[in-house]
């Protein structure tokens, strides 16, 4: 939630400034990367807790493979957005939307406390 809330922020400075100061940006991408770097972790321990020991390579690989789409779908969508607007703002935008439509999911995953 927080990563999501500063990609927003930092979509906003982008629109808010035609010439956005190096420093600033550092600084919110620096502060943003912080939180996705401790969400990794976090995400492989969810899902080493909640999917079952003989079923944990197909999830985690499951799991790589939705995580790599984005790698593989954001370059061109996000230069077809900036073709189009001359602005990176629409991109960083979706970008926050998706963490946050992803927050909400995570939000969503309930534990089966009968398991032993």
């Amino acid at each position: 939630m927080v990563q999501s809330v500063l990609v927003l922020m930092f979509a906003a400075y982008l629109r808010t400034n035609e010439k956005p100061s190096l420093w600033v940006m550092s600084i919110l991408l620096f502060v943003t990367s912080l939180f996705f770097n401790a969400l990794q972790p976090m995400a492989h321990a969810l899902l080493n807790d909640v999917v079952d020991g003989a079923e944990l390579g197909a999830a985690f690989g499951l799991f790589n493979l939705v995580g790599e789409i984005g790698a593989v779908v954001s370059p061109a969508l996000s230069g077809t957005l900036f073709d189009h607007y001359g602005s990176w703002t629409h991109a960083v935008y979706i970008d926050g939307a998706l963490m946050l439509a992803g927050a909400g999911l995570y939000v969503l995953i309930r534990e089966n406390t009968s398991r032993a």
